[in-house]
């Protein structure tokens, strides 16, 4: 049956007909026959997949990766159920589609949107996905694959580890406060993190020194998850530094009211006065606004010497990179390891400024796609520079009305421990240095774990991801000295000279491993190097399988598996494929059907 027959029509009355585009003919395949049968299951059930925006760029996406050009007729079909249809629109989707497409999603996951809706099909003995004929992805082998752990779903996201329960009772008290405050273990991951991250702008005198270069407690921080993944979370810990942001900006702005009165007398003076004309005051802030161009930013780096940018809508930042990327991607490599950076100043004087021992923290989040954006490729420079921290999208229902235990706005809470956090920064600007130092078992430590992590990344990810074993051996001393000046803020003892303590080491080295996996996935996201045809997920499901292995015991059966689902919180399907992706791999071994061993 010709499924773009003259007698298809889109149900609403403003849908046009489906466009026949004289392209290739879909190819006589299994799979081709599948999809002209479940458009037209769709078609007689009257059911639209296409409805949410997403979903409708996945369909496009799955027939684009299994079908290329041939399959915009079935694109307009599936689009075609939509009341909305538009054929112009859906053409330039398709092709939009087929130029972005990354390999990520396939076929099953049209099938996958279709089960949804409650649209299913039957398969015949000899279908796809049964013990006749499993169909592999290029770099996929089937040795001893059980058939029946393979299903017709969507890739999800990795299970990536979140920092462990173990640390939390031990953290200083202001770090231990805000994380009793989240719900979630994500969230408190989250919090925990952020919290670091962002305290790192405003402990001026703090510094250490490493293979003889000065290095200060700042750090950069990206946070990806999809839409109501709840990033928003993270707006909480920029409150802990406000205080510190809103005082600045108040002497900015009682000095900028000075200077135009100045100004003004200037202007008006009478011949003979001879009023010098005042100087323009620095500026003063905390916290750099996300949408400032490369110049403006560079001048307030230039007048601060410190800076916080903070953001949590990635494109604000992404926006920027694009207008003026080149002079902002440079200034924010260099400004991580404090390296001199330069800029021209517009205007009448036409002044060159160099920055000296630039400092700035980072904390950004934003979805999988606007880490892509700004970071284009694993060959990108910025990829080594910034700690990230995947967070997943909430599979439950959360009640906000009996959350967080209190009647308090959380925003209430976290002004009231920034105002206390900006006693103890002000505290801090007496003593001009504070010196901070490992202690000789710890450096022993801190060498043993990066020794074994840079043959880890090494051995994984190949020598271009060197970099990221060194540069995440600065930000292991940066989380270590935040810990060290909030646990001074508990004592109030200010020295200037501090040692690591040992409770905080080993918080900062789990801290750490748990971001090195992170960094790995989205290594892995970026990395064009990837076989051709293998999805992220494909080469790199580590995160997810080692998890779900380790809450497996030795020998296991399918109703071991339904519990560690439940344990996990991952579906039966994820389990069941990453145990299908464990035996490819050697880790797993079927004795025989339902029953498994670890290898």
């Amino acid at each position: 049956m010709d499924l773009l027959s003259e007698g298809d029509k889109p149900s609403s009355q403003q849908a046009q007909a489906p466009v026949n585009h004289p392209s290739a003919p879909v190819p006589s395949t299994d799979t081709g026959a599948r999809v002209e049968a479940l458009i037209a299951a769709l078609k007689a059930a009257g059911t639209d997949i296409t409805a949410d925006y997403n979903d409708w760029l996945k369909v496009g996406f799955a027939l684009a990766g299994e079908f290329g050009e041939s399959g915009r007729r079935y694109f307009h079909a599936i689009s075609s159920l939509y009341p909305g249809y538009d054929q112009a629109e859906s053409d330039t989707k398709y092709t939009e589609c087929l130029k972005s497409d990354s390999g990520r999603t396939d076929i099953s996951t049209l099938f996958y949107l279709a089960k949804n809706q409650g649209v299913t099909l039957e398969r015949p003995a000899n279908a796809p996905g049964t013990s006749h004929d499993i169909p592999r992805k290029k770099g996929q082998s089937d040795k001893n694959v059980p058939l029946s752990l393979l299903e017709d779903d969507p890739e999800e996201m990795p299970l990536l580890p979140v920092f462990p329960e173990s640390i939390f009772p031990s953290l200083p008290s202001l770090l231990k406060e805000v994380t009793d405050l989240m719900i979630t273990d994500q969230e408190r991951s989250l919090v925990l993190i952020g919290s670091i991250a962002t305290i790192s702008s405003a402990l001026l005198p703090f510094r250490t020194v490493y293979f003889g270069k000065t290095i200060y407690p700042n750090m950069y921080l990206f946070v990806p998850g999809p839409a109501g993944a709840g990033k928003g979370k993270l707006d909480f810990c920029l409150r802990l530094v406000m205080p510190i942001h809103k005082e600045k900006l108040e002497r900015w702005n009682t000095a900028k009211d000075e200077y135009r009165k100045e100004y003004a007398r200037y202007k008006r003076q009478k011949k003979g006065e001879n009023i010098d004309p005042p100087e323009k005051p620095p500026i003063q802030m905390l916290r750099v606004p996300a949408n400032s161009s490369a110049t403006s930013f560079a001048q307030a780096m230039a007048e601060n010497g410190n800076l916080l940018m903070f953001e949590t809508e990635g494109d604000t930042v992404v926006n920027s990179f694009s207008s003026d990327f080149g002079n902002y991607s440079d200034s924010f490599r260099k400004a991580f390891a404090h390296e001199s950076f330069g800029y021209l100043r517009r205007g009448d004087d036409g002044e060159e400024k160099e920055i000296d021992n630039p400092r700035l923290s980072t904390v950004l989040s934003g979805t999988p796609e606007q880490v892509k954006s700004l970071i284009r490729d694993a060959e990108n420079g910025l990829l080594s520079r910034f700690m990230f921290f995947c967070i997943n999208a909430t599979p439950e229902w959360m009640d906000g009305f009996d959350s967080y235990g209190s009647d308090a706005p959380l925003e209430d809470t976290f002004n009231a421990i920034g105002a206390r956090f900006c006693a103890f920064a002000k505290t801090l600007e007496n003593t001009p240095t504070i010196r901070f130092s490992l202690s000789l078992p710890q450096i022993g430590k801190f060498n043993d774990f990066f020794k074994a992590e840079k043959q880890r990344m090494q051995d994984v990810n190949g020598d271009r991801y060197s970099a990221s074993s060194h540069r995440l051996a600065w930000c292991f001393l940066r989380v270590a000295m935040v810990l060290t000046a909030l646990r001074m803020m508990d004592s109030g003892d200010v020295r200037e000279t501090v040692e690591c303590a040992d409770v905080d080491f080993d918080a900062t080295l789990e801290i750490i491993r748990v971001i090195s996996v992170h960094n790995d996935y989205i290594f892995n996201v970026l990395d064009r190097e990837r076989p051709e045809g293998i999805a992220v997920a494909d080469s790199y499901s580590a995160a997810t399988r080692k998890t779900i292995l380790a809450a497996l015991p030795g020998y296991f059966k399918t109703d071991d598996m339904k519990d560690v689902a439940r344990k996990v919180g991952k579906t039966l399907r994820t389990v069941r494929r990453q145990v299908a992706r464990a035996i490819q791999a050697g880790e797993v071994l079927q004795v025989k059907h339902g029953e498994y061993k670890k290898i």
